[in-house]
């Protein structure tokens, strides 16, 4: 078994590791994922949830229901974005990489619903870039 990833809030009040190997590393420029940032796009990784462990401040923890069964989790005190979870990809739970402060198992390998993206950022790392969640390569 691999070191565990560790990360926390912007406040660290909420701290959490997470166990290696994550399933992918894309970032992601849907409008859900700009707004709930405030950013150009946000970068995730996930892993099966029994991957994931709060170490510290599990109840400082909250969700918003953006849409049936989507569910973004913020830290209650100082708000940094930090977990998704879908029911789609139940079992799944999304970390924001910005969250983490070890280095990740892998690098970004691609954008995935870059139809959205804004056209005030320009992307031109050579990475794929995906109509939706990775399913239709855009160039």
């Amino acid at each position: 078994m691999e070191n565990p990833i560790r990360g926390h809030c912007h406040c660290q009040k909420i701290k959490f590791e997470i166990t290696p190997p994550t399933e992918f590393c894309s970032h992601c420029h849907c409008e859900s994922c700009r707004r709930t940032h405030g950013a150009a796009f946000v970068t995730w990784t996930s892993v099966p949830e029994a991957q994931l462990r709060i170490t510290q401040g599990k109840e400082l923890i909250k969700k918003y229901e953006s849409s049936p069964g989507i569910f973004w989790m913020n830290c209650s005190h100082c708000m940094s974005p930090l977990f998704q979870t879908t029911h789609p990809a139940k079992g799944r739970i999304y970390i924001t990489v910005a969250s983490l402060i070890d280095k990740l198992d892998r690098e970004p390998d691609s954008h995935v619903s870059f139809e959205e993206h804004v056209d005030w950022f320009k992307v031109n790392d050579g990475l794929p870039q995906y109509r939706d969640k990775a399913s239709d390569r855009m160039n």
